[in-house]
């Protein structure tokens, strides 16, 4: 079994045993649908993926911080704007902290190679 075997198998435990949802953004922050923990999330606008993230300050947090147009730090997102942000939806699964960079590099991973773009992720 290779590397990348017990990667995958690990992941597919992880997923689970985590909880998960989506929601538009406005829900997820204003009507407190996501979770207060930490997990790793995926934007969407308009149907497109446009990013996938790790909340490890927390996932309510990190999307109040998108709805709300919070400037700097790591949760600024300069692409969801006021009038674009009642648009935006995301979903998200919680996992432990010290998780959510393999998630999140697992995510991204798979969305490139399905040839997603991810126009506002700033990664890689």
């Amino acid at each position: 079994m290779s590397i990348w075997d017990l990667v995958g198998k690990a992941i597919k435990t992880l997923a689970s045993s985590t909880v998960g949802g989506s929601a538009s953004l406005k829900d997820a922050y204003l009507s407190q649908k996501a979770p207060v923990g930490t997990g790793v999330y995926k934007v969407y606008y308009h149907g497109q993926l446009m990013k996938v993230g790790k909340a490890i300050d927390g996932l309510r947090k990190r999307f109040s911080d998108y709805y709300r147009g919070k400037e700097g730090g790591t949760a600024g997102l300069k692409y969801i704007t006021a009038e674009n942000r009642d648009q935006v939806r995301v979903s998200w699964l919680e996992y432990p902290s010290d998780k959510c960079r393999e998630m999140e590099t697992h995510w991204y991973d798979k969305a490139k190679a399905a040839g997603e773009e991810m126009p506002w992720s700033d990664r890689r």
